[in-house]
C-alpha cells in the first residue's frame, strides 16, 4: 500500500505539472463550498426540508422560553406560599403555647375562681333583691292605677260600642 500511495502522489504531481492545475476539481469544490458557505450561505436558497426544520427548531425554542417563564412564575408563587404557610405555622405554635399557658393557669386557679364566682353570685343576688325592694310600693301603685284606667276604658268602649260605630259610619259617608 505504501507503494500505491507513493505512485498516486507522484502521478498527481505529474498531472498537475502537465495540465498547469494547482488543485484538483474535488479540492476546488471543497474550497469554494466552504468559502461560499461561510460568507454567502444566507443568500443562497435553502432546501424546503431545512426551512421546515429551522422553523420547527425556532418554534420549539419559543415554546421552551414561554415554558421557562411560566415555570419561573410558578416557582416564585410557590416560594411565596411556602413563606405564608411558615408564618401560619409560627402563629399556630404561638397560639398553642398561649392556650397551654391559659389551661395551666385555669387549673391552678380553679379553686380560687370557684370561690370568687360564688361570692360574686351572692353579691349580685343581694343587689338585685335590694333594687327590687327599693321602688316596690310605687310600682305597685302605678300598676294598680293603670289597671283601673284600662278597666274603665274597656267598660266605656263596651257600653258605647254601637254608638261609636254608628258615629264612625256617618263620618265616613
Amino acid at each position: 500500500m505504501l507503494t500505491y500511495d507513493l505512485i498516486a502522489a507522484i502521478s498527481k504531481e505529474i498531472i498537475r505539472t502537465v495540465t498547469g492545475q494547482l488543485f484538483t476539481d474535488r479540492e476546488i469544490r471543497a474550497f469554494s463550498t466552504h468559502t461560499v458557505g461561510k460568507y454567502f450561505s444566507d443568500w443562497l436558497p435553502e432546501p424546503q426540508e431545512e426551512k421546515i426544520a429551522r422553523k420547527r427548531v425556532e418554534a420549539a425554542r419559543e415554546h421552551i422560553r414561554e415554558a421557562s417563564t411560566i415555570i419561573t412564575a410558578m416557582q416564585i408563587e410557590l416560594v411565596e406560599q411556602t413563606q405564608k404557610l411558615d408564618l401560619l405555622l409560627e402563629e399556630i405554635e404561638e397560639k398553642k403555647v398561649l392556650a397551654e399557658r391559659y389551661t395551666q393557669l385555669v387549673k391552678t386557679n380553679q379553686a380560687q375562681f370557684a370561690a370568687f364566682r360564688q361570692e360574686m353570685e351572692e353579691s349580685l343576688r343581694k343587689q338585685l333583691i335590694a333594687q327590687s325592694k327599693q321602688g316596690r310600693r310605687l310600682r305597685q301603685a302605678a300598676s294598680a292605677i293603670i289597671s283601673l284606667i284600662t278597666l274603665l276604658t274597656g267598660a266605656a268602649l263596651g257600653a258605647y260600642f254601637k254608638d261609636i260605630v254608628q258615629w264612625a259610619q256617618k263620618i265616613m259617608a
